[in-house]
C-alpha cells in the first residue's frame, strides 16, 4: 500500500474538521429549537437544508431545524445565505446559547482549524464589551413617533444572586420603522421612577428630541417623568396589562362577561363611544368591584390616549405586542444561563439578542404609519 501524499492527508483532515463542523451545528441547532418550543405554541417541522461557507472551505447540506409555526432562526447560524462566521460572531452565538468556554473551545478548532483554550475564549469574550458599550451609546434619531418602555428580570449574582430588572426601549419612527433603542440595567432595587427618569435623559442624551407618545406601565413617578423630560409626549398605558389585572381580581364566572366589556372600552372608534363603554361598565360592575371601576375611570384618560392618534396606527399604540417579543426573546435566549455571573455577561447576550433582533426590525414597515400624513398631524393634548 502507497504512502499517502502530503495533499492527500490534508484533505482528510479537512474533511474531518467540516464533518465535525456540522454535526456540532446540527447539534446545538437542534437544542435552540428545543428551547424555542418551550415557549412558544407550535411544533417541530422537521428540517432544510443549505449550506455554510466557513474558514475552512463549505459545509454541505446542514440539516436547519424549522417549526411549524413563527419566525425561529438558529441564531447560531448567520442569515445569509452563505456566510463566513467571524470569530467574534461565533464565540458571542455559543455565549448566547449557555456553550462552556471548553466547548467553545473545540467549535472554534473546528471551523478554523486552530486552537483557543477555554481562557483565551475568556479573554476574547472580554473584547466585545467595547461592541456592547459603543451600541447602547450610539446616537438615536431626533424623533420617534412612539417609544414603548418596560422591564424584564434576569438573576445575576453580586456576592448574592439576585432578580434584576432590566428596562427595554423600542422605538417606531414616523415612517413605521422599528429600532431597540437600548436597555438598562441597575442593581438589585428593582423598579422605581427614578431608573426610569434616567432611561429618559440617556435616551435624550443620544439624541431624541420628540416623541409623539411613550407606551409604559404604570410605575409610580413615570408620568411624571415623562411630562418634565418631553413635555409634549401623550403617555399610553399598557391596555391589556390593565386588563389582566381586572380579570385577576374578578370572580371566575364573571371574567368572560368583564373581558367582553372591557373590549368594547379599547376597541372604540372614536373617545365618545369609550367613554360611553366606560359609562356602561361602571354602571354594570362599580357595585361589585368597586376599587377596579375607580381605578379604570382615573386612569380613563391614559388607557385611551391612543384614540387621539390616527385609527391606522392606534393598534400598535395599545397593545404590547411589540415589547412582549422583545421580552420573550430575551427570556427563551437567557434560561440557558440561568444566572449570570456579573454584570457584564448580562449585558452581552443582550446585546447580542437585541441587536440582532434590531437589524431584523429595522429593515421592515410597519403598516399603517404611510397612511397618515405625520408632518399635518397634532394630538389633540386635552385630557
Amino acid at each position: 500500500m502507497r504512502n499517502k501524499t502530503r495533499e492527500e492527508i490534508l484533505k482528510e483532515v479537512e474533511e474531518r474538521i467540516k464533518t465535525m463542523v456540522k454535526e456540532l451545528l446540527e447539534a446545538l441547532m437542534r437544542e435552540e429549537r428545543g428551547l424555542y418550543l418551550e415557549n412558544h405554541p407550535t411544533q417541530a417541522n422537521g428540517y432544510y437544508t443549505r449550506d455554510l461557507l466557513t474558514l475552512v472551505g463549505p459545509v454541505e447540506d446542514l440539516q436547519v431545524p424549522r417549526v411549524r409555526e413563527g419566525d425561529f432562526h438558529p441564531q447560531i447560524l448567520p442569515y445569509r445565505k452563505r456566510a463566513s462566521l467571524e470569530l467574534s460572531e461565533a464565540i458571542l452565538a455559543l455565549y448566547a446559547v449557555g456553550v462552556s468556554t471548553r466547548k467553545i473551545s473545540a467549535f472554534l478548532e473546528g471551523i478554523y482549524g486552530a486552537f483557543y483554550s477555554p481562557q483565551s475564549i475568556s479573554r476574547l469574550l472580554k473584547v466585545t464589551q467595547e461592541q456592547v458599550k459603543a451600541w447602547r451609546e450610539r446616537p438615536l434619531s431626533a424623533e420617534y413617533y412612539a417609544v414603548f418602555l418596560d422591564g424584564t428580570f434576569l438573576s445575576i449574582r453580586r456576592g448574592k444572586t439576585a432578580k434584576e430588572p432590566v428596562y427595554i426601549a423600542l422605538g417606531i419612527k414616523p415612517d413605521g420603522r422599528r429600532e431597540i433603542l437600548g436597555f438598562w440595567l441597575f442593581g438589585a432595587e428593582g423598579e422605581s421612577a427614578r431608573n426610569g427618569e434616567e432611561v429618559l435623559k440617556d435616551l435624550q442624551r443620544r439624541g431624541v428630541q420628540r416623541v409623539r407618545i411613550f407606551i409604559t406601565d404604570d410605575l409610580p413617578g413615570l408620568e411624571e417623568a415623562i411630562k418634565k423630560i418631553f413635555p409634549e409626549a401623550d403617555w399610553q398605558l399598557w391596555v391589556l396589562h390593565a386588563v389582566r389585572d381586572a380579570l385577576n381580581q374578578s370572580r371566575k364566572k364573571d371574567r368572560e362577561a368583564r373581558a367582553e366589556d372591557l373590549k368594547k372600552i379599547d376597541r372604540a372608534e372614536s373617545r365618545e363611544e369609550a367613554e360611553e363603554a366606560l359609562r356602561s361598565w361602571r354602571e354594570r360592575w362599580g357595585g361589585v368591584y368597586p376599587k377596579i371601576v375607580e381605578r379604570g375611570e382615573t386612569k380613563a384618560y391614559a388607557l385611551l390616549a391612543f384614540l387621539r392618534h390616527p385609527k391606522p396606527i392606534r393598534r400598535y399604540l395599545y397593545t404590547t405586542n411589540q415589547l412582549e417579543r422583545l421580552a420573550k426573546e430575551v427570556k427563551r435566549r437567557t434560561k440557558v444561563v440561568e444566572v449570570f455571573c456579573r454584570e457584564e455577561a448580562a449585558e452581552k447576550l443582550l446585546y447580542l439578542v437585541l441587536s440582532q433582533l434590531d437589524e431584523a426590525w429595522g429593515a421592515r414597515r410597519l403598516r399603517g404609519f404611510a397612511e397618515i400624513q405625520m408632518g399635518g398631524y397634532h394630538a389633540d393634548r386635552t385630557h
